[in-house]
């Protein structure tokens, strides 16, 4: 027994000491209560589901604690973690924000959040196929789009039921006929347009287009219209 307390005597006294100072300084440490914003974040979504719109981005905690600890929790702000590996179903989840959800400095008190409470929608996710509809711009004087074909010409959208559902075709970026004098195929790029919805593969596309003059009298029928 006498070993085991003079083994290692120094380095034990100096341990002592440290943890002596610590004590002091932080005993000695007026107590102060002050307001940090932090950002949220949502962990372990289940893969089936998806989160609804409006997510809370930032809470505000009031937090009390010595002045020394809490200037370390306003430089270095922990984020409010929010586990939804319970969540097993679309609907609505409330969370209540507590302690355990945020990594405070032991010392450091989480008086309340503002807000004290996060409601979180979850929807079904699904996968839907959408027709992609080119876009052209400049076509020259004189000429029409006659015919295109785009390859692939459906893509996979992924995301809320709800959102898909409002989906019935995607476009692509403009196609500048123009920066192409005397192509007839162009790389282009498919946008979801809701964003929700998400491409489950590359939303890049080849488009095929046939340019063909625009008939006299077409022309003519034009020019009386203006």
């Amino acid at each position: 027994m006498r070993r085991f307390f003079t083994q290692n005597l120094g380095l034990k006294l100096f341990s002592l000491a440290v943890a002596f100072v610590l004590w002091l300084f932080i005993s000695g440490s007026r107590e102060l209560t002050t307001a940090v914003t932090v950002p949220v974040q949502y962990r372990n979504i289940p893969t089936h589901l998806e989160l609804g719109p409006n997510l809370v981005e930032e809470v505000r905690l009031i937090v009390r604690g010595p002045s020394p600890l809490l200037s370390r929790v306003a430089n270095s702000p922990s984020p409010v973690v929010l586990d939804l590996g319970r969540v097993n179903r679309e609907g609505v989840t409330t969370f209540s924000i507590q302690r355990v959800n945020v990594d405070l400095p032991t010392g450091v008190v989480l008086e309340r959040a503002i807000p004290s409470q996060i409601q979180i929608r979850t929807e079904r996710r699904e996968v839907k196929e959408v027709p992609v509809s080119p876009v052209f711009e400049n076509v020259p004087e004189g000429y029409q789009i006659e015919s295109w074909t785009v390859t692939p010409p459906r893509l996979p959208l992924s995301g809320p039921k709800s959102r898909l559902d409002r989906i019935e075709t995607v476009r692509t970026d403009p196609i500048d006929l123009h920066s192409q004098p005397g192509g007839n195929e162009a790389l282009t790029t498919a946008f979801a347009g809701d964003p929700q919805a998400h491409f489950v593969a590359s939303p890049q596309v080849r488009v095929r287009y046939v340019l063909s003059p625009i008939p006299a009298a077409d022309r003519s029928a034009a020019k009386e219209k203006r």
